[in-house]
């Protein structure tokens, strides 16, 4: 068999996972930024931004939140005012975001090249029998588990929402691919570090994205009963 690495199969697959990493990274560095007006309690209703400061609830009905906004002259220049100081920090909380829903969309892509035979000579089975590809396919799933689980625990849902929300309002929907498959993505799930576990977490927050089984059972399986790494 060439380098796996050598090839296009290869190259395209590394490229994707090399991706995951810098994702991680950034989701750590954005997580310590995330401002305090999207932390606040979902039952404080007397803070000053309440009334800009939307979650998913938002997407029911917009245009009744919007004429609540725009009605009040006070509040129409706070949100105008929001907008100004914040769209640049929710740009790149929507890039992270968005660059999450991006890698796993990639992976699955590939996975599909893979069993059209779009990579000549390459198959999902074939690639897990070599090194550098079990090696990349097992890293890739291990990285969009991580993603998910850091940015439940450092992003709480509720500020995810938020932020979406917020991003949505300003920017219009039409200015922004796959917003709502990013919203399906991130939506809250209910888990907090310091409170009750929700049922069937994390299973349905994995299944947000579907990940062929096959292909999942394939790489448990390698890892079961290979050292991918060759250390032992």
């Amino acid at each position: 068999m060439t380098d796996f690495l050598s090839n296009v199969a290869g190259q395209t697959l590394l490229s994707i996972v090399a991706r995951g990493s810098a994702i991680i990274a950034e989701l750590r560095r954005l997580s310590d930024h995330i401002p305090s007006v999207f932390l606040r309690p979902a039952n404080d209703t007397k803070s000053k931004y309440a009334p800009i400061i939307l979650d998913f609830r938002y997407l029911k009905n917009p245009d009744e939140y919007e004429e609540r906004i725009e009605k009040n002259e006070e509040t129409a220049e706070l949100d105008e005012e929001f907008r100004e100081n914040h769209l640049a920090l929710l740009e790149r909380f929507y890039s992270l975001f968005e660059s999450i829903h991006k890698f796993i969309s990639d992976w699955l892509a590939y996975l599909d090249e893979l069993a059209e035979g779009t990579f000549v000579q390459h198959t999902t089975e074939g690639v897990l029998l070599d090194v550098e590809g079990k090696q990349l396919m097992a890293e890739a799933l291990y990285l969009y588990g991580c993603m998910l689980l850091l940015m439940d625990l450092r992003i709480p849902g509720l500020a995810r929402e938020r932020m979406l929300i917020s991003y949505y309002r300003y920017k219009g929907a039409s200015t922004i691919p796959n917003i709502d498959e990013v919203c399906k993505l991130c939506r809250s799930t209910g888990y907090s570090p310091s409170g009750r576990r929700p049922s069937r977490y994390p299973e349905e927050y994995f299944a947000r994205v579907k990940i062929p089984k096959a292909t999942i059972k394939m790489i448990v399986s390698r890892l079961r009963s290979d050292d991918i790494y060759n250390r032992r």
